[in-house]
């Protein structure tokens, strides 16, 4: 009720966010998507063209075939089609939620209720409700994906998580498990149903969007803007403690732009190595698709508040502690307003992490269970 209250108050605003998703879907049907949906200026103009708004919004980091998710919404005016969007996006994501305590409760492993609890009310949830963001679709998704391969339906599974790689590329560390532990079923289909929906957009859009949707998403990393602490990345922390930017980052803790730009990458690769091992030997699924949930979205290469409503299948399918999980919860519910807008200078820039810091800590008890299921009985 609370969420549901929340999104007829948000859904009479207009804000970023969504207007990203309809602007791209209306600039599909027209035949105007292409290469200039990267220049942030023209892409903020054709938002505020098609919304009647003030409202700017960019299209990096996304991929080409993102323009498709909101298409079924295209038809409508602006203002309905974000009513639409936020109450499919609500319903959307109380069914994946639903479907992970479900298989929980079938196997008689209850998720507790604080854990619903946090999975359905967590700031990230509200973020994304209240401006619109597209991340509770794709928690939707990867649930759907993760009760699937528990159940065994490989397929259906990984015409799941192949929409994710192709809309978001999101998911892309679930393909590396899926190849560890052999589910070719599921990475087949994954991959098949990413190349259909890249291919089925490719006759609509300027086919160079696609040349240059690399380099667009290296530029956008590199931005220094990126540094700021409302990017919740691993990157972005190391950069913020090492490199200065006049505008972006007048007070760093440190001059060590090289370990910003290295360490990190070897972070993420280690943890993904650790976790391809450990998945390759377990018995249970649960852990190694908790640390693929978790180490989706510390992969990607931009991560902000809306993002971490993937934190609920990592909460949903882990055993934690009451210590655990009251860590886990007090750092997925501290407001960013306390943190991460509060300690941007020095040092004190390590505790404007809050939100990175639970996906790496859920991603650490992921692996700390896939341990045990590899541990000699």
């Amino acid at each position: 009720m609370v969420l549901a209250v929340f999104t007829v108050f948000s859904a009479g605003s207009m804000t970023h966010g969504f207007v990203s998703y309809y602007t791209a879907s209306k600039l599909l049907l027209n035949g105007e998507l292409g290469p200039l949906a990267y220049d942030d200026r023209w892409f903020g103009e054709a938002v505020q063209r098609v919304t009647a708004s003030s409202v700017r919004e960019i299209f990096i980091p996304n991929p080409p075939p993102m323009a498709l998710m909101a298409l079924p919404l295209a038809g409508l005016d602006a203002q309905p089609a974000r009513a639409v969007w936020l109450i499919a996006s609500l319903l959307l994501f109380i069914g994946g939620v639903a479907a992970l305590v479900n298989y929980q409760a079938l196997r008689n492993r209850d998720v507790s209720i604080p854990v619903v609890l946090l999975m359905l009310l967590a700031p990230a949830v509200f973020t994304n409700l209240r401006i619109g963001q597209g991340y509770l679709i794709v928690c939707a998704l990867f649930a759907a994906a993760a009760v699937l391969l528990l159940r065994g339906r490989d397929r259906a599974a990984g015409v799941c998580l192949g929409a994710l790689l192709a809309l978001k590329t999101s998911g892309v560390a679930m393909v590396f498990l899926l190849i560890a532990r052999r589910r070719w079923a599921a990475l087949a289909a994954a991959l098949i149903t990413a190349a259909a929906l890249a291919i089925a957009i490719t006759p609509f859009i300027d086919v160079e969007m696609w040349l240059i949707y690399p380099s667009q998403v290296r530029a956008y990393v590199a931005r220094p803007a990126s540094s700021v602490t409302a990017y919740q990345t691993t990157l972005g922390l190391f950069r913020h403690l090492c490199v200065a930017d006049p505008q972006w980052n007048p007070s760093p803790a440190a001059d060590c732009g090289p370990v910003a730009f290295v360490l990190p990458p070897l972070l993420i690769g280690a943890a993904t190595i650790v976790t391809i091992v450990l998945a390759a030997r377990a018995r249970r699924a649960e852990p190694w698709i908790a640390a693929g949930a978790a180490l989706s979205v510390l992969s990607l290469p931009a991560i902000a508040e809306p993002h971490f409503v993937l934190m609920a299948i990592p909460l949903a399918l882990l055993p934690l502690t009451p210590l655990q999980l009251a860590g886990v919860a007090f750092l997925l519910i501290v407001p960013l307003e306390f943190t991460a807008e509060q300690f941007t200078a020095g040092w004190m820039a390590l505790l404007a992490y809050p939100r990175l810091y639970a996906a790496w800590a859920l991603w650490g008890m992921s692996i700390r269970a896939l341990v045990r299921e590899v541990a000699p009985t």
